[in-house]
C-alpha cells in the first residue's frame, strides 16, 4: 500500500487496491465512483491495462483490447456502421430468421443451455458478418469461431501467464525451458488470423467470381469502396468483423433460460403477454413488436441485473491520477465492479431475488434505475454492439415464450429439480450447467415457426 501517496485505499468499500507482481489493481465497487471516473475523466481513464499475452503475443488486438487514440476512434466508426439505430433495421431479418431457427434447435435437441445459446450466437453473427449461413455445429467457420472465444478468455485469464506481469519473458528464445507460452501463442495467433481471414475471402470471392451482392456486412464495407484496397482497409475491415464477435449475447440467453425455470411466475406472466398481444399465438412477434410487451423488456433488463455477464471489467490510464486524496498510478488496472453494482441492496432491493416487476412504470411507483444504463460500461468504452445484441436477446426471449414452457428436469422418481442460480467463468460470468426441459406450448405454434422460416428467403 506505500503506493499510495496521501491515503491508503481500504481492503473494502467504495475503491479496494491490491498489488500483484508490481502491477497496481484497484476494483471501484462504487457506482457513483466509478461514474466520477470513467465517464466523466473518460479522457484519462478509457484505455486498457497492458496485456503481453492477449495483445502482444497472440494478436487479439480488436476494439476492446486497443488503447483509446486514433485507430481505436477509427475501428470504432466502422462499428458504427453495423451497430447504429439507421443500419440496425437492415439486419432484423437475418436476426428474426436465425432466433427462429434457434427456437427449432432447441426442440430438436438436449443438454447444455450454455451450448445451444452460444452456438445460436455465433450462427448469427457470421450470417449478418459475412452473409454465410451455417449448417452445423461442424462447421468450419463456426469451430472457428469457438476456438476464437476460448482463446479469448484463456488469453486474458488473470494470473495465468507470467509475461503479463513479467513482459521481458517474451523475447526469451522459445527453445529454452518453460517457454511453452511461446508455442501456445504461436499456434493461438494462427488461429485467430484464420478466423479473421478465411470467412472475409469467402466474401471477396462471392463478388469476384460470382458477381452478387450478398446481404452482409463485410460485402456492404467491400462494395462501398471507391478506390483499390490497401493493406490497411483490408486489416481495418477484419478488425472490425473480428470485433463485432461475442458471446455475451449467448450467456445472456442462457441465464434468461435458468431464470425462467427457477421463476415459473415470470414466465407465466411474460406468456400472458405475448397471447395478448399475439391473440394466443396467432401470428410470431418480431422486432417492430417490441413496444407491445413492455413486462418482457423488464424480464430483460433483470437478466443483466442478475448475471452481469462482465463482471469486472479493466480500464486503465496512461497518466497519474488523483481522486479524493488517492493516488491512481500510471498503468493501474482500474476496475469496474459491475456485481456490486447490480447487488447493491440500496439500489436494488432483495437483489439476490429475480424480480422483473422492479423495473414496471406503474402510478405512484418509480422503477428501479435501469441496469441496462450500467451494464454496458461507462464513457468512451461503452459496448457499441448494446443495440444489436439487446435485439438478439429480445427475439430469443419472445420466441422461446412464445413456442414453449420452460420447466424444471425430472429426476428418475419424478421429482423436480429446481437448479441453483450459480455462476462461473474467468472474464464472463454464465450459469453453471443445469437441468432443464422444454415443451411445446401447442404444435400450431411449432408448425408456425416452421412455415415462417420456410417463407424467409434470405
Amino acid at each position: 500500500m506505500l503506493i499510495l501517496k496521501y491515503k491508503n485505499i481500504a481492503p473494502s468499500g467504495p475503491m479496494y487496491y491490491m498489488n500483484v507482481m508490481g502491477r497496481h489493481f484497484i476494483v471501484v465497487n462504487s457506482l457513483d465512483v466509478a461514474r466520477d471516473l470513467l465517464d466523466k475523466r473518460s479522457a484519462t481513464y478509457s484505455h486498457r491495462p497492458r496485456l503481453v499475452m492477449a495483445t502482444e503475443l497472440v494478436g487479439r488486438n480488436t476494439l476492446l483490447f486497443m488503447n483509446y487514440g486514433p485507430n481505436f476512434r477509427k475501428i470504432r466508426k466502422l462499428v458504427s456502421t453495423f451497430t447504429n439505430a439507421r443500419t440496425a433495421a437492415k439486419y432484423w431479418p437475418v436476426q428474426e430468421a436465425e432466433s427462429l431457427k434457434f427456437v427449432l434447435n432447441m426442440k430438436r435437441v438436449s443438454g447444455d443451455a450454455m451450448e445451444h445459446c452460444r452456438w445460436a450466437t455465433t450462427s448469427l453473427i457470421i450470417r449478418v458478418l459475412y452473409g454465410i449461413e451455417a449448417k452445423g455445429r461442424d462447421d468450419k467457420l463456426v469451430q472457428l469461431a469457438e476456438e476464437f472465444s476460448l482463446i479469448t478468455h484463456k488469453a486474458v485469464q488473470p494470473g495465468l501467464w507470467l509475461v503479463d506481469s513479467f513482459p521481458l519473458l517474451r523475447y526469451v528464445p522459445s527453445f529454452l525451458p518453460g517457454t511453452y507460452f511461446k508455442t501456445w501463442a504461436r499456434q493461438a495467433r494462427a488461429r485467430i488470423e484464420e478466423f479473421a481471414t478465411l470467412p472475409y475471402e469467402m466474401v471477396k470471392s462471392n463478388i469476384k467470381d460470382k458477381g452478387r451482392t450478398i446481404s452482409c456486412w463485410t460485402a456492404d464495407q467491400l462494395l462501398s469502396m471507391t478506390e483499390p484496397l490497401s493493406a490497411e482497409d483490408e486489416k481495418d475491415i477484419h478488425t472490425t468483423a473480428t470485433s463485432l464477435y461475442s458471446d455475451t449475447s449467448g450467456t445472456a440467453m442462457a441465464t434468461f433460460i435458468l431464470m425462467m425455470v427457477r421463476n415459473p411466475d415470470v414466465q407465466r406472466k411474460a406468456q400472458e403477454e405475448i397471447d395478448r398481444v399475439t391473440g394466443d399465438g396467432h401470428w410470431i412477434p418480431g422486432l417492430r413488436d417490441c413496444a407491445q410487451f413492455p413486462y418482457i423488456g423488464c424480464l430483460v433488463k433483470e437478466v443483466f441485473r442478475i448475471n452481469p455477464i462482465a463482471p469486472l471489467v479493466p480500464h486503465s490510464l496512461a497518466e497519474e491520477d488523483v481522486y479524493e486524496g488517492y493516488r491512481i498510478p500510471k498503468g493501474s488496472w482500474v476496475m469496474a465492479n459491475f456485481w456490486a453494482y447490480m447487488y447493491d441492496e440500496s439500489r436494488y432491493p432483495e437483489p439476490y431475488t429475480y424480480r422483473p416487476e422492479r423495473f414496471e412504470e406503474n402510478e405512484g411507483k418509480k422503477p428501479q434505475e435501469d441496469p441496462l444504463d450500467i451494464v454496458f460500461g461507462f464513457g468512451r468504452r461503452v459496448c457499441p454492439g448494446s443495440h444489436f445484441g439487446l435485439a438478439t436477446i429480445f427475439l430469443a426471449v419472445v420466441h422461446m415464450l412464445f413456442a414453449f414452457d420452460i420447466l424444471p428436469a425430472k429426476d428418475e422418481h419424478g421429482r423436480v429439480i429446481v437448479p441453483p442460480a450459480e455462476f462461473c467463468g474467468t472474464t464472463l460470468a454464465h450459469p453453471k450447467p443445469f437441468p432443464y426441459r422444454m415443451e411445446e406450448r401447442s404444435p400450431e405454434r411449432i408448425a408456425l415457426i416452421e412455415l415462417a422460416l420456410a417463407n424467409m428467403h434470405m
